[in-house]
């Protein structure tokens, strides 16, 4: 049985009840084929340079993950990524993740694996994300090729989204399918932080949504609000800016 190590990244703005369920979701799946043992998850939020409309500030994003993460006696929250000055590729946080696993495992790790046996680190996605790997500039093909075959993806099915047609329309990625775990959400829970966002600068209700520790800091600190939609907003995405200078492959024309 071979340890893995789930890592989500992304905004979490704010983090919701559907982002906890993945880890559950994908731990459940790898138990099942009886060859994984997940000891572990990480919650990696994105920095501020990220540059996404209503992206608030890290500190307070990292804060309402681990409100949230309280009652989880296996998922992390890792502020590195949202410490960094500039946007960090994913891939390069893998990479730190994986060379920090080495030396200080029980940071991440919340249960015994076997000795000489450092866990995989594998990506943790929804279906939505396989989807921005076609977005002309935002991933480097290298960097698509390492996330799915260095490391591998868990990847939950999202509402309408179903990432096998990603898979088929993609060279790379149907390449290391073997590497690749797509897990169905049956109980279809199709939250969004955009739409919590939205209720939010309402006035309207979120309860059972998000945590209801959430839901205090939130108020406690008055965060999505009008004003705090308009951030960012006429602000290019970071890895869009990044790589814009950087020669782009079309997505398997």
């Amino acid at each position: 049985v071979e340890p893995q190590l789930l890592l989500a990244c992304g905004s979490f703005n704010p983090i919701t009840n559907q982002h906890m369920r993945l880890f559950e979701l994908a731990r459940d799946h790898l138990h099942s084929t009886g060859q994984y043992q997940v000891v572990g998850g990480i919650v990696s939020p994105v920095s501020d340079s990220y540059g996404k409309q209503g992206l608030v500030q890290a500190k307070h994003r990292i804060a309402m993950a681990k409100l949230a993460l309280q009652s989880s006696n296996w998922v992390r929250v890792d502020e590195w990524e949202s410490q960094q000055p500039d946007w960090t590729e994913t891939v390069v946080t893998m990479r730190y993740k994986t060379c920090t696993l080495n030396t200080l495992p029980s940071q991440y790790h919340a249960l015994p694996f076997p000795s000489g046996h450092s866990p995989q680190l594998k990506l943790l996605c929804g279906a939505d994300f396989l989807d921005t790997f076609k977005v002309p500039g935002l991933w480097q093909d290298e960097h698509v090729e390492e996330v799915a075959g260095r490391f591998g993806l868990v990847c939950v099915s999202r509402g309408r989204l179903q990432p096998e047609q990603a898979m088929h329309e993609s060279d790379t990625l149907s390449r290391h399918r073997q590497n690749i775990f797509l897990v169905r959400e049956w109980m279809r829970n199709e939250t969004s932080a955009t739409e919590v966002r939205r209720a939010l600068r309402r006035g309207l209700s979120v309860k059972y949504l998000i945590p209801d520790s959430v839901i205090e800091y939130i108020h406690k600190h008055h965060l999505y609000t009008e004003d705090s939609e308009r951030r960012n907003k006429d602000v290019v995405l970071r890895p869009l800016s990044k790589q814009v200078q950087q020669p782009v492959n079309s997505w398997d024309d």
